[in-house]
């Protein structure tokens, strides 16, 4: 059976009665339904209390003999958040034939939405209140997502879309750490793999070996009489640093003034 995608947009709605005196300020959502079994639920307004604007899309699997049956209606209910539960403000049935237009018998416009507005009906049993909302038909090719669903609401579909875009860049990045090119313009690998494990830690090995030794080389020399060698680069390079006349001079008095002592 051929099927087609009805999408549903709830806009907004207006003269809500706030459903119980205990309400402090009322903050509504709105949850729509083809099949009982699977409900699909819009975002809580909590700015604009008797007038709330949700513009949530939903999508629909449905038959081509739905789209174009008389008393093929979508199913709307209205709440107001609650400490314990939620209220209940209204209801509204939605039939498709007061809005989707007829591009000929037994079919619909294909991609022309069609806006209308509907009494909700209270559960007293009342109207009160207005809820505005949209429809639209399209083909099942355009929302290939939904061939192995039935229903889904717009705003969790992009954020699977966001959220599998985000998980496709992170391996992007992962990978490009991975392989980075070398000083010799070849690819290098920085998987932490055992060989290169080994390798590393074989190379800090003789490393702190080599500074051990040049930290007890340079201590001995600490502790042994200065005869102007210095260390450079980690290598103990002996130099004997000539006196320069001005400092012979010094060392001639310095020897005189001891002698007199």
């Amino acid at each position: 059976m051929e099927k087609q995608i009805l999408e549903i947009n709830l806009i907004s709605a207006q003269g809500l009665k706030t459903p119980s005196a205990n309400l402090r300020r009322m903050q509504t959502y709105a949850v729509t339904w083809i099949n009982p079994a699977t409900k699909l639920r819009t975002s809580v307004d909590s700015v604009g209390v008797e007038n709330p604007t949700w513009n949530d899309k939903f999508l629909f699997r449905v038959s081509n003999e739905f789209i174009s049956g008389d008393t093929s209606a979508v199913a709307v209910e209205i709440y107001a958040v609650g400490c314990i539960k939620d209220f209940l403000i209204g209801t509204v049935r939605f039939l498709l034939s007061t809005c989707l237009k007829r591009t000929k018998p037994g079919e619909r416009s294909i991609g022309t939405p069609s806006f209308t507005a509907l009494q909700i009906r209270r559960p007293s049993g009342r109207f009160q209140g207005v809820l505005n909302i949209a429809a639209a038909v399209y083909h099942s090719s355009d929302y290939a997502i939904l061939d192995k669903l039935s229903a889904v609401s717009f705003r969790e579909l992009m954020k699977k879309k966001e959220s599998e875009a985000h998980r496709l860049r992170r391996l992007s990045r992962g990978g490009s750490r991975r392989s980075q090119p070398s000083s010799g313009g070849e690819s290098c690998d920085l998987s932490d793999g055992a060989d290169s494990s080994t390798s590393s830690s074989s190379t800090a090995s003789t490393a702190l070996k080599e500074w051990n030794s040049v930290r007890e080389t340079a201590g001995k020399m600490k502790g042994a009489k200065s005869d102007g060698s210095g260390l450079l680069c980690g290598l103990v390079t002996p130099r004997k640093i000539p006196f320069c006349p001005p400092d012979q001079n010094l060392e001639f008095w310095a020897k005189a003034f001891e002698e007199n002592d």
